[in-house]
């Protein structure tokens, strides 16, 4: 009896120190990720890099969920983030960030955002300057002239750009507003086709292609999501594809000058180490915003679409 008592003790003992050892954390990050997605990732993996280089590894635990785009699941995955009491919310993308205000209001948790084109629209935050309330972060609303440059630079006679957008987002409505207001200083028009799911991406690129010269992808994760469809489209029509972000850019995307998510991600990180340890007030931290892109071109796509490069665009095409 003796020794089944002391193998007994043992046991429970090694059960206590592990437990221990897995609360060892100084701070709780609960990450709410709306869908997988190649820039979502990397938004995420830039802020795990930069806090563990801040902070170390060992003192920030971190629970990441996805919520696989469905957003019932975003409102189970921070209500539960709420109720482990967590330090603060990591949310990337829109919808995920809205949960996340939603379910800590009243509370002392805060929320720092990312993948979030426009936070004014989204009703995240009072204003970028000064955000107001618990929530702040990262935007990445994208430099559209610099993008629509680029299709004058490589496709220097197109003149229609299309594009499709979610009717249920609003940072994609905002988005096409504001190519909208862009394109015509660069000469160009936009010819705008609203969806509602993946299933009209195939018979509104069909359409879009008989009337416009070129095809724009903006940050909307349903038009992302069906980049394989909308490329396949755009082969057959002889029409390139330019995106303002470089996630799918490997299923045939001609051109991007795109912003690096990996950046925004590692900025989310210091916005982060900042709150939680040197107790800067996230009411009065700006909203950060990029302006900074990164040139890739495919040159296979080029090449089969018969678009000759001019030497000032293969000067500052980045290797991925």
């Amino acid at each position: 009896m003796k020794k089944y008592t002391v193998i007994l003790l043992t046991m429970v003992m090694l059960l206590f120190t592990t437990a221990c050892s897995q609360n060892t954390a100084k701070y709780k990050i609960g990450v709410i990720q709306l869908a997988d997605h190649p820039s979502l990732d990397a938004a995420y993996e830039g802020m795990k890099q930069e806090l563990e280089t801040q902070l170390g590894s060992e003192t920030v635990s971190i629970d990441y969920q996805n919520a696989q785009g469905d957003l019932l699941n975003a409102d189970l995955i921070v209500n539960k983030f709420v109720s482990d009491k967590v330090d603060l919310i990591y949310a990337i993308g829109t919808n995920a960030a809205q949960a996340a205000m939603n379910a800590t209001s009243g509370t002392d948790i805060k929320v720092i955002f990312n993948a979030v084109t426009d936070p004014v629209a989204g009703a995240l935050v009072e204003t970028l300057d000064v955000p107001g309330g618990n929530v702040s972060g990262v935007s990445d609303m994208s430099p559209l002239e610099k993008q629509l440059g680029i299709i004058n630079e490589i496709t220097p006679n197109a003149k229609k750009v299309g594009v499709l957008y979610n009717i249920g987002e609003i940072n994609s409505q905002v988005q096409v507003d504001l190519l909208k207001q862009t394109a015509p200083k660069l000469g160009l028009e936009i010819v705008a086709k609203g969806i509602s799911n993946t299933m009209d991406v195939s018979t509104a690129a069909t359409q879009l292609a008989t009337d416009i010269d070129v095809f724009f992808n903006i940050t909307d994760n349903m038009v992302v999501a069906a980049t394989a469809t909308l490329i396949d489209i755009a082969n057959r029509a002889n029409k390139p594809v330019f995106a303002s972000e470089d996630g799918q850019f490997d299923q045939g995307i001609l051109a991007t000058a795109s912003l690096s998510y990996m950046t925004l991600g590692k900025q989310a990180g210091l916005m982060i180490y900042d709150i939680l340890e040197n107790g800067t007030d996230i009411a009065a931290l700006p909203v950060y915003q990029s302006k900074e892109t990164v040139l890739y071109v495919n040159q296979d796509v080029a090449r089969q679409l018969g678009i000759t490069l001019s030497e000032a665009v293969l000067a500052n095409i980045s290797e991925r």
